[in-house]
């Protein structure tokens, strides 16, 4: 199969298995928060962030090793495959078993994180839980990698989703028949164990080399270079943790559990949408990489152009759909009481979009293995983003935890990122690239503000009736004005021709 079949299958089962995922996966909120308490919101987000500091302990192996798989696979070079396997599963193991004990050992200073003690029984043992699913994770997922690699990821994504329907089915069933949360985390546990075990069985299947026990070993230049590659990785992997995996702590810590339950809500529909809009991205990964070994920098760079345009088009619409319609959609979905007021919505919604801004930059950078050259960026990013949230969640409340993380990325992602793709990936001036970003973000101001302009007409009592002719204006204006400016744009050439693949014609 050609790049761009292998790039939209993989998009095709990915949005088609992330939709019903989600589908399930908001009907288990709404069934968590009629069975147990906002507080136990908060418990999971808290939870769930303390076990993405310890994913600081995979180092990037995944992602340095996965790189490392693109030219031997294009060559069909089975040794080195078998080799670079071998290394990674006796990484993970090990990394498996740090994540358990650590882990664990965690138990005696959780009051330092939750503050406040809240009334829920057997936080230690719900918390060990948590640490389980954890390190379950690492000791078979590392087969998955090779599937991802050779541009098959949707054979991945299909475990991925088909697993998190049972799972969500699942917890849904404890919680009608039981409300009991313990019960709940374990159809989590039993999911993960499950899904791992399925996917091993399919890679085996599929890559049967992967089978033999003769140990493989990579050369001391291979070796080195994938040394160098976590280590640049790590860094990577502390900025990735302390700015998306404090956010939580510092809310439980410094405001309360229930504002952290709360926002927990926001970020779960957060999720969702960058995990549709990601099914694209990731899957290009693997393609771009084998594109630059065949075809070299400059098919790269046109290549990049067109999903940087296709980035702004998707983001942009995305965020001017969220800014107007969060906070009626979760009102219709949970409930007034557990709405932010509109500031807290903007930085949400301006975070999402400086971020989503960024993905074509760390997609091509990934797939070029770019990780050396900007591997002290996370630091000044942690710093930067660490010192601003402790300092403004303090004086204005759980907004200065947000706005930490907008001041870090303007001041350190914005610019380093480009200048690291630009400079060391395709060897070119970056004027270019900012000029286009500069000029996108004003047309996306201008497109939301028109867009907002015709919600403010609606005025409908019913609340569902309301939203949904809010929906209607928010899918097709920003789309309709972005089609009129760009129709004739060589930039939109790129989205004319992938439409073309995705619909079919009539016959």
């Amino acid at each position: 199969m050609s790049r761009t079949a292998n790039s939209l299958r993989n998009i095709k089962v990915g949005t088609i298995g992330q939709f019903f995922s989600y589908l399930v996966n908001f009907a288990t909120r709404k069934i968590f928060i009629i069975f147990l308490s906002v507080e136990y919101l908060g418990l999971n987000g808290l939870f769930s962030n303390i076990l993405t500091m310890l994913s600081l302990m995979e180092l990037g192996v995944g992602t340095a090793i996965g790189y490392s798989m693109y030219r031997p696979l294009a060559l069909g070079e089975t040794k080195r495959i078998q080799a670079l396997m071998q290394l990674y599963r006796k990484t993970y193991t090990i990394i498996g078993v740090l994540v358990l004990i650590i882990g664990l050992g965690l138990i005696p200073i959780l009051p330092f994180f939750l503050g406040e003690i809240p009334e829920i029984p057997n936080i230690n043992l719900i918390y060990s839980l948590f640490v389980l699913n954890s390190g379950l994770s690492y000791f078979l997922s590392y087969k998955r990698t090779i599937l991802i690699a050779d541009q098959k990821k949707y054979i991945d994504t299909t475990f991925q989703y088909g697993f998190q329907i049972i799972k969500a089915i699942g917890q849904i069933l404890v919680l009608v028949i039981s409300g009991n949360y313990i019960l709940f985390l374990c159809v989590m546990i039993a999911s993960t164990l499950a899904e791992n075990l399925m996917a091993s069985h399919k890679v085996n299947q599929l890559y049967p080399y992967l089978k033999e026990k003769e140990k493989k070993s990579l050369t001391e230049v291979e070796l080195s270079k994938i040394q160098k590659n976590v280590l640049a990785l790590i860094f990577h992997k502390i900025g990735t943790v302390v700015v998306s995996g404090t956010d939580n702590i510092l809310m439980v810590k410094f405001v309360s559990l229930v504002s952290a339950g709360i926002y927990s809500n926001y970020y779960m529909v957060l999720n969702a949408l960058n995990k549709f809009i990601n099914i694209t991205f990731n899957s290009l990964i693997a393609s771009i990489g084998n594109m630059v070994i065949e075809k070299g920098k400059a098919e790269s760079k046109a290549f990049f152009d067109q999903v940087n345009f296709f980035s702004f088009w998707v983001f942009g619409f995305s965020s001017i759909c969220l800014f107007l319609l969060f906070n009626p959609f979760i009102s219709l979905w949970l409930g007034p009481q557990y709405l932010f007021d509109m500031p807290v919505v903007f930085v949400i919604v301006i975070n999402f979009y400086l971020t989503g801004m960024l993905r074509p930059l760390r997609t091509f950078s990934a797939s070029m293995g770019l990780f050396w050259f900007d591997r002290f960026k996370p630091i000044f990013e942690s710093i930067i983003n660490l010192g601003f949230s402790l300092y403004l969640v303090q004086k204005i409340g759980l907004i200065g935890v947000l706005i930490g993380t907008t001041i870090s990325t303007v001041t350190v992602l914005f610019w380093f990122e480009p200048f690291v793709l630009f400079h060391y990936g395709f060897e070119l001036p970056l004027g270019n690239y900012f000029y286009k970003y500069f000029k996108y973000t004003v047309i996306t101001i201008c497109v939301g503000y028109l867009t907002y302009l015709l919600v403010s007409i609606i005025s409908i009592a019913n609340p569902f009736l309301d939203f949904l002719a809010s929906m209607i204006i928010c899918a097709s204006a920003p789309n309709i004005l972005y089609f009129l400016i760009y129709f004739r744009s060589r930039e939109f050439d790129y989205i004319r021709s992938i439409l073309k693949r995705i619909i079919p014609k009539r016959k």
